[in-house]
């Protein structure tokens, strides 16, 4: 598994070329990326939109740029996929945002949730997917992350073994408050937010081509 937009997909086509066979098929498609890449493929993502349902997924976790560069080295920042889901959300394309992970003690605090928030209602997305504010680290996973944190924030490593020794899932201490501003945010917004109501929305088909005098 990896993102459908890596770098060396603008030599090889491969993603493009799978959207014109689900374009040429009558399908619909739903993909998840961190790249403003996608907007390359605009024409055929519109193309799907107009005969069945096309939507578009993207992460945003860390609202500073700086930062956003350190957490997720090699894609698009967190400014530049903002700017991807407004552009979508003018050509008519639905997005979906996956607000996770999220570190503790580094991008788990109030302001970095209310900036990526900020974007999300502005880009008019019409759903956040958040289970929890934490990260899970599975065995093997885990020594990478803990050799990056050593790297970049000197420390860390010894606070994260402390409080959670060698547990998959490390929920933020800030969880429960992160929680409450991003399920309130999303409701005084209009923006879905419960999993479940955005999972039935990405199965559900609707065919804009149905006319009420289709069945008179």
């Amino acid at each position: 598994m990896t993102d459908p937009y890596i770098p060396l997909e603008d030599q090889l086509l491969y993603t493009r070329g799978a959207l014109e066979i689900i374009d040429r098929n009558g399908f619909g498609v739903t993909l998840i990326t961190k790249s403003s890449r996608v907007l390359r493929d605009l024409d055929v993502l519109k193309s799907i939109q107009t005969h069945s349902k096309c939507v578009i997924q993207m992460t945003l976790t860390t609202y500073d740029e700086d930062l956003c560069k350190i957490l997720e080295p090699n894609v698009s920042t967190t400014k530049e996929r903002f700017e991807t889901l407004l552009t979508l959300y003018k050509e008519g394309i639905p997005t979906i945002v996956w607000l996770t992970p999220i570190l503790p003690f580094i991008n788990d605090n109030e302001g970095n949730l209310r900036g990526i928030l900020d974007y999300c209602i502005k880009a008019h997305v019409k759903g956040i997917i958040c289970f929890d504010m934490g990260v899970t680290l599975r065995e093997g996973n885990r020594e990478y992350f803990y050799s990056k944190l050593e790297q970049h924030f000197p420390g860390l490593k010894e606070t994260y073994i402390n409080k959670y020794g060698n547990s998959y899932i490390l929920s933020s201490p800030q969880n429960k408050h992160l929680m409450r501003i991003f399920h309130q945010v999303c409701e005084e917004n209009g923006i879905m937010h419960n999993h479940e109501e955005i999972f039935n929305y990405l199965r559900t088909y609707e065919d804009h081509r149905l006319n009420l005098l289709d069945f008179i």
